[in-house]
């Protein structure tokens, strides 16, 4: 029985991916409070009036900036006992079933888990002349609504492949939630146009930071244990941390 848990655990820590850390400032930083800034960056919770806060920075390998990536506030490290079933974690690739290659390669320039992104719709007029997928769905909504403007407007809804059109967006989201609650996911929060967040409003103490999902397809799930501090009245947050992901390794052999 002792062997079967051994390989079961090993078995578990196969499907993880790649883990990556995080860099706090060598000391705590203070900065004073810019209420602009403020009401755009910070995620708040119900928390004791001595709570503090904390920062993050969110890197790619080449130290540019990653804007409008969604991150978690968790009072257990993700790589714990009892964290994410990784095994069960959904993969884009498996929910393109059936899609064209010209389809396939749309979707792998655009950031979105599902067909209905808003930014989507401004696009779709030049998707339906070279993705056979969407030039089927804009020719469905012409017979059906004979508009073009209608056709454009409602082409995911007439889009011939279910899977591709919301299947992936929902299962990744089941797939976060549990996987928020066995982590204990006080809150979650986006990163701003220049890769940052500030946190303020929590008990002061420890918790982890992390993406729980890789941002992209094979990445990698950050484990960054953080402190908030009790903070000054003219600071916004305590303690700075940096968070830089880790570089791809080639698949190609020596």
């Amino acid at each position: 029985m002792s062997c079967l848990f051994v390989l079961a655990a090993a078995s578990a820590r196969a499907q993880a991916p790649p883990q990556a850390a995080c860099q706090p400032s060598p000391t705590p930083v203070a900065v004073k409070a810019d209420a602009a800034a403020a009401a755009a960056l910070t995620a708040t919770a119900t928390a004791p009036a001595e709570a503090g806060g904390i920062r993050v920075f969110l890197y790619d390998a080449a130290k540019n900036p990653l804007a409008r990536k969604r991150l978690y506030l968790l009072r257990r490290s993700p790589f714990g006992a009892g964290g994410p079933d990784w095994a069960s974690m959904p993969r884009h690739a498996d929910y393109l079933q059936g899609a064209s290659p010209q389809l396939r390669e749309w979707l792998a320039r655009r950031d979105c888990d599902s067909l209905y992104c808003p930014e989507f719709e401004a696009e779709f007029a030049e998707a339906v002349k070279t993705v056979p997928e969407f030039k089927r769905a804009y020719e469905e909504g012409l017979r059906k609504y004979r508009s073009e403007r209608l056709a454009l407007k409602w082409l995911p809804v007439n889009f011939p492949l279910k899977n591709v059109r919301t299947e992936y967006f929902r299962r990744k989201r089941a797939w976060l939630e549990e996987a928020g609650r066995r982590t204990g996911k006080v809150v979650s929060f986006m990163t701003d146009g220049k890769g940052r967040a500030v946190l303020t409003g929590f008990a002061p103490g420890e918790y982890y930071i992390s993406n729980l999902f890789p941002l992209e397809e094979g990445g990698a799930v950050f484990d960054c244990k953080v402190t908030t501090l009790p903070p000054h009245p003219r600071q916004m947050w305590a303690l700075t941390y940096v968070l830089s992901a880790p570089a791809r390794q080639s698949a190609s052999g020596p």
